[in-house]
């Protein structure tokens, strides 16, 4: 499911970027985002980037309706959109796609605007190639497909959804460069385009990765002549995720220890000692409960058609009585009253998990917040308390599932086996 924080981010970019934006490319716009919400998969993003921001998604285009001047047919794309993120909800939580089908059942009978006849939020930027016919056009949504079909036999799923995501905001913020002839400042135009709608310069640069992997294939196998993407991501972009201060991190425990229903309680006690993905509690099953050298631990692997981020996501990591007043006991028990091994730990998905987090624990514990914490802030508060009680980067990068050492300390710890990690 593509980020709810990213849907305010183009209705933003729509309605104050393209103020004069028609009714009918309006719709198209909606249209887009709803099949966006209908089609992706709920665990595209495993980069730490929750889906359950709907608070704040609400909040961003309310507050664009009331200091914003905007016409009838703006207003209208902004209560359409809050039906979406509704829409969109109801699906991720309740498995009813229903709604989003009705929306886009209602949007196709009043929309037939075609591909070639709306404009794009470049398109004052980047102009128009009016003397070009269709079979000279190569759009970035033909690239992608050609590339998405071409690559899917060497990629995993998790990896394949996570470009599919990607790419479906490219084809946003590039709809109208025609690729066959595009232009440096096209491109540059592009990258703004996504910093100005509100996305980070960590995510731009993302996007922007991911537009030069498709290019450089394009350049390497002759769909087009010229590859002007290289050199135009941001530097010095940094993520805006933080580790929580011990002062908070006491705060957010004491919330989660007087949580009554105990499936939330343990799955946030796992997320403070472990440092685990949300998406990586959410999955265990009974199974993956083991012991290991004597200790309890979870087993984060990618059987029975669970995900992975990486293959060095892979990993079993100890659970520690007391730590943090974490209650293994209450965990085992609650553990073996599983019908079988199947049984999920929690049951709960991804997203239920972190909007009980984001939504009720962080807002009790911590009214005065910024934006900056989330669920995901559990992670890189586990690296860096390993770092700064000096934990080999090579132990850390196990407990944490990361692919290389400089990603556990470098972007986490702003810190191998069972036995090491718990003495």
């Amino acid at each position: 499911m593509t980020h709810l924080n990213e849907l305010a981010a183009t209705v933003k970019a729509f309605l104050l970027d393209n103020p004069e934006a028609t009714a009918e490319e309006l719709r198209e716009h909606l249209k887009d985002m709803a099949e966006s919400f209908l089609t992706e998969a709920s665990e595209d993003y495993w980069d730490g980037v929750e889906v359950s921001h709907l608070h704040d998604a609400k909040a961003n285009l309310r507050e664009i309706a009331a200091k914003h001047s905007l016409s009838t047919e703006q207003h209208h794309h902004l209560a359409a959109s809050l039906k979406v993120i509704d829409a969109a909800q109801k699906r991720v939580n309740e498995g009813d796609a229903g709604p989003l089908l009705d929306i886009l059942k209602g949007l196709e009978a009043t929309n037939v605007v075609h591909n070639g006849d709306s404009t794009t939020i470049l398109e004052e930027k980047q102009g128009s190639h009016p003397s070009e016919s269709p079979r000279e056009r190569l759009e970035f949504d033909e690239l992608s497909s050609i590339y998405m079909s071409e690559h899917s036999v060497n990629l995993k799923p998790a990896s394949q959804r996570d470009n599919a995501s990607a790419h479906k905001t490219l084809k946003r913020f590039t709809k109208g460069i025609n690729w066959k002839t595009h232009t440096r400042s096209e491109v540059s135009a592009a990258r703004d385009a996504m910093r100005e709608s509100g996305l980070a310069d960590a995510t731009v640069n993302k996007m922007m990765a991911k537009l030069c992997a498709v290019m450089n294939w394009a350049v390497q196998n002759g769909h087009v002549d010229h590859d002007y993407t290289k050199g135009l991501k941001i530097k010095g972009a940094k993520s805006n995720r933080r580790a929580f201060r011990d002062d908070e991190l006491a705060k957010v425990i004491d919330t989660i220890s007087a949580e009554r229903e105990s499936r939330k309680r343990l799955f946030g006690m796992l997320a403070v000692i472990t440092g685990a993905r949300c998406g990586e509690l959410t999955q265990l099953t009974k199974a993956d409960i083991v012991n290991e050298a004597g200790h309890v631990c979870i087993d984060i692997n990618s059987n029975n058609g669970k995900s992975l981020k990486t293959t060095e996501s892979a990993r079993v990591v100890p659970l520690i009585e007391g730590a943090y007043g974490f209650s293994l006991n209450e965990f085992s028990e609650w553990v073996s009253v599983l019908p079988d091994d199947n049984s999920l730990v929690f049951g709960m998905s991804r997203d239920i998990a972190s909007k009980w987090f984001n939504e009720k624990v962080l807002p009790k514990a911590l009214p005065d917040r910024d934006k900056d914490l989330v669920l995901h802030s559990l992670r890189h508060t586990m690296a860096t308390m390993m770092k700064q009680a000096g934990v080999a980067e090579s132990i850390a990068g196990d407990v944490l599932g990361h692919s290389s050492q400089s990603i556990a300390f470098g972007l986490y710890g702003k810190a191998k086996s069972v036995t090491e990690v718990v003495y």
